[in-house]
């Protein structure tokens, strides 16, 4: 997907340009793997079956990889977990991502070499479409490689670059700045209080008077 390179390319040089680096992000811990692992399976299997079970192998697949995101929601990666599952959704109820034919005439999009007969991910929308507004429904159009996304992929990738900007902020030794209430923030701003004054003490009993 072209908008994600795109998102993912600005969010390295946001976060680089806020001082952060690729090092926090590739350190930055993840738990929940074996979600990952079950998601590869799922997804492995059901194209290997085919038919129907590509589909259900798919969904179950995004899903799981949902859960993994889900859990790790705290590191910039709810977003993406929403994405999935909305993308998900769609494509279980219909068996493939449907694609608004508007959406890609308005690009200049050829919409059967997007979803024909070669392209068993997607399908064109019709009247029996269900979920129609969760479909690739909205027209992006980049430079090079104009696409058609769906709004589950509008959160996948904002969540991508959240994760990424995040990633390199955070990570060991260094962690993000988080917005506080005003009570919690009056709280710290006493104990900064107290201890400002008790260095000044130590500071002033450790002074000898002037001879």
């Amino acid at each position: 997907m072209s908008l994600l390179l795109v998102v993912l390319v600005l969010a390295l040089i946001l976060g680089r340009a806020l001082g952060g680096s690729l090092a926090r992000l590739g350190a930055l811990p993840l738990t929940g793997a074996l979600l990952v692992l079950l998601a590869v399976a799922a997804q492995v299997l059901g194209a290997a079956l085919g038919g129907a079970a590509y589909r259900i192998g798919l969904a179950v697949s995004a899903l799981l990889a949902a859960a993994f995101l889900a859990s790790n929601r705290r590191r910039g990666t709810a977003l993406i977990a929403l994405g999935l599952a909305s993308n998900a959704l769609v494509v279980g109820v219909n068996g493939a991502m449907p694609v608004r034919a508007a959406a890609a005439e308005r690009l200049g999009l050829d919409l059967a070499v997007i979803a024909g007969p070669e392209h068993p991910r997607h399908q064109q929308m019709t009247s029996q479409t269900r979920l129609p507004v969760l479909g690739d429904v909205l027209p992006v159009a980049l430079p090079v490689r104009p696409e058609v996304v769906s709004i589950g992929d509008v959160l996948l990738v904002a969540g991508a670059g959240q994760l990424v900007v995040l990633g390199m902020l955070s990570g060991p030794g260094r962690s993000v700045p988080v917005l506080r209430t005003d009570r919690e923030g009056a709280v710290m701003a006493k104990r900064g209080r107290k201890r400002r004054a008790r260095k000044k003490n130590a500071a002033n009993h450790g002074k000898r008077p002037n001879a």
